[in-house]
C-alpha cells in the first residue's frame, strides 16, 4: 500500500524532526503488535510491502526525533486486495501464417476468494540466450510478429489484474508443429531489460502489487 500525509507543523515540534514512522496492524489485532515502518527526514509518503492479501489493516503515523515518536494521527483502515488467480493460463495452442504466429489460451475464470483478471502477460524469446519481449493483452488471444527464418521461441503466459501476476504456463512454440498445446510446467527465469509492447487497450489500476514479473 502507499502512504500519505501531511507533515506536521513547525510549531507543533519541539527538538528536531527526524521523520515519520507508519505503524499498521490487521483488524483483530491490537495495535501495540503493529508492525512500522520509518522514513527519513521531510519525506511525507512511504510504500509498504509484504501485506497479507485481502486483508483489512489499520494503520497511522507519527512524527519522531531522538526523543521519540509524538502523538498518532487519526487512524485509518485500508482492506488489501485479494490474490490473483493461482490457475495458470491451459490449453495453449499456436497457428503460423505468413510472417505472424497466432497464440491462444482458455480464459483465466477468478474465483471468489481471488482477484479479477484485467488482462494477460506474455514473456516472448526466441531462444534462450536473447532478451525477452513483454506483450500485454486485455483477451485470451495474440498475434506475434516473427521473422522469415524463425523456427521456435518460448513464451510464457500469465494473468494479471489488481491482485498482481499469476503463476505462468510456459510453451515452446515450433515452426514444423502447425498448432499444438505443448504446455509445460516450467517457469522461464526472469530477464532484465524487457521491451514494453501494447497490442490491446489494457487498463490497470491497482493498490497493492502483489506478484510481478
Amino acid at each position: 500500500m502507499d502512504v500519505s500525509w501531511e507533515p506536521v507543523e513547525q510549531g507543533d515540534m519541539t527538538g528536531v524532526l527526524l521523520g515519520y514512522e507508519i505503524r499498521y496492524w490487521k483488524d483483530g489485532d491490537k495495535e501495540e503488535a503493529a508492525d512500522r515502518v520509518r522514513t527519513a527526514g521531510l519525506v511525507t509518503s512511504a510504500h509498504v510491502t509484504g501485506l497479507n492479501p485481502n486483508t483489512r489493516y489499520h494503520l497511522s503515523v507519527r512524527a519522531y526525533n531522538r526523543a521519540g515518536t509524538g502523538p498518532p494521527s487519526p487512524s485509518t483502515n485500508i482492506t488489501t486486495t485479494k490474490p490473483p488467480p493461482k490457475r495458470p493460463p491451459g490449453n495453449i495452442s499456436w497457428t503460423f501464417s505468413g510472417s505472424t504466429v497466432s497464440i491462444k489460451w482458455d480464459p483465466v475464470v477468478a474465483k471468489a476468494d481471488e482477484s479479477a483478471v484485467t488482462g494477460y502477460k506474455m514473456l516472448y524469446r526466441q531462444d534462450s540466450h536473447s532478451a525477452p519481449t513483454l506483450y500485454l493483452a486485455s483477451k485470451s488471444r495474440i498475434d506475434i510478429p516473427i521473422p522469415e527464418d524463425f523456427t521456435h521461441a518460448f513464451v510464457q503466459i500469465r494473468v494479471t489484474g489488481p491482485g498482481g501476476d499469476g503463476v505462468p504456463a510456459e510453451v515452446h512454440i515450433l515452426r514444423n508443429s502447425g498448432t499444438s498445446m505443448m504446455v509445460e510446467d516450467s517457469v522461464m527465469r526472469p530477464v532484465p531489460h524487457a521491451v514494453v509492447i501494447t497490442t490491446q487497450s489494457l487498463v490497470m489500476v491497482a493498490l497493492i502489487s502483489y506478484l510481478e514479473l
